[in-house]
């Protein structure tokens, strides 16, 4: 994995620029959020912390792809301000006088830091810490002339934070942002039912369970999703949904859990689509045959959802209804 060394910004710029970043960082150290969302997709083109002169490396031609770039305009997004961090070089930075904290142990929003030598020259890379979970570090990236947008993974003990080749230097602390959290939407055993998606533009939405796999769907932030199943993969929290009849799955650590089941007086959805997940499938027909069988419960919505036949009862003649429907969709 090669990172190409970035060219420096303008001098006469930064001059100025140093001088306003190091009487305000001490500040942006003190106000940062408490709170924390981790970032597992690429920002959009449309996110202005990333692509707009609010970077200053986008300002200056020096855009994404490119490490620095990513972890600057990271770093403004999880503060809500500019970050004040080094103008210059990835290797550059650990060392950078902008009042931050350092260490070497990984926490959630902290850059982390490598330098390496090669050909003669010497050059570094920076990522964001997202997720330090199940002893597992997860790191968002950025690389110049490569790509725009990657996740890597290390062993919270590796000295060299899955980067053997390299010099890791340390972690930039932006912040502590594992206080102040709230308790209420903060869900430690991920299960089926109601979520919010919480994103700064939008959620994707994954034809499996993983991170490399195909995107359906891009679903806007404030969404609310119906899950139907949930799994772990690659130290994530997945939720499988059905979104305007496109079906996958989307990570759970970017979504609010709301509640067990949908608000809803059954008008919004077809009959037959008794998980109300906006589609009519295998998975209605197995809660019909767990309420027809008496293993299962079912809300006013479901009930009448269920009635097929439209007799006023849900019984065994509905799942004969059901599989019809289903078997005509298909065809």
């Amino acid at each position: 994995m090669f990172f190409k060394k970035l060219k420096r910004i303008p001098a006469m710029f930064l001059v100025c620029a140093l001088l306003f970043t190091t009487v305000f960082s001490y500040s942006m150290i003190a106000n940062a959020s408490s709170s924390f969302t981790p970032r597992l997709d690429a920002p959009s083109y449309s996110n202005d912390y990333y692509y707009s002169n609010k970077n200053i490396y986008y300002q200056y031609g020096y855009g994404m792809p490119n490490c620095t770039a990513y972890a600057y305009g990271r770093a403004y997004e999880i503060l809500g301000r500019d970050p004040g961090l080094c103008h210059y070089d990835a290797y550059e930075w650990y060392d950078y006088n902008d009042g931050y904290s350092r260490g070497q142990t990984p926490k959630v929003g902290a850059v982390a830091c490598w330098e390496y030598y090669r050909n003669g020259e010497t050059g570094g890379h920076v990522a964001v810490v997202e997720k330090v979970e199940n002893g597992t570090v997860t790191f968002s990236n950025s690389a110049w002339g490569w790509e725009n947008f990657y996740l890597t993974y290390a062993d919270v003990n590796d000295p060299a934070m899955g980067e053997s080749g390299w010099n890791f230097q340390g972690f930039i602390y932006l912040g502590d942002f594992n206080k102040g959290s709230d308790s209420d939407n903060v869900v430690t055993d991920y299960k089926n039912g109601v979520y919010e998606v919480e994103v700064s533009d939008y959620l994707n939405m994954r034809e499996s369970a993983t991170t490399s796999s195909k995107t359906v769907y891009q679903i806007n932030n404030g969404t609310e999703l119906y899950v139907t199943d949930v799994k772990q993969s690659g130290g994530y929290t997945w939720g499988y949904t059905t979104y305007k009849n496109v079906k996958g799955w989307v990570a759970l650590d970017y979504c609010k859990y709301l509640r067990d089941k949908p608000l809803d007086n059954g008008n919004n959805y077809e009959h037959g689509d008794i998980n109300m997940n906006g589609a009519i499938d295998i998975l209605d027909i197995t809660e019909l045959q767990m309420y027809v069988s008496k293993n299962a419960d079912f809300t006013d919505t479901q009930l009448k959802l269920a009635d097929l036949d439209g007799n006023g009862k849900i019984d065994i003649g509905d799942v004969t209804e059901l599989q019809r429907i289903i078997s005509l969709n298909k065809a």
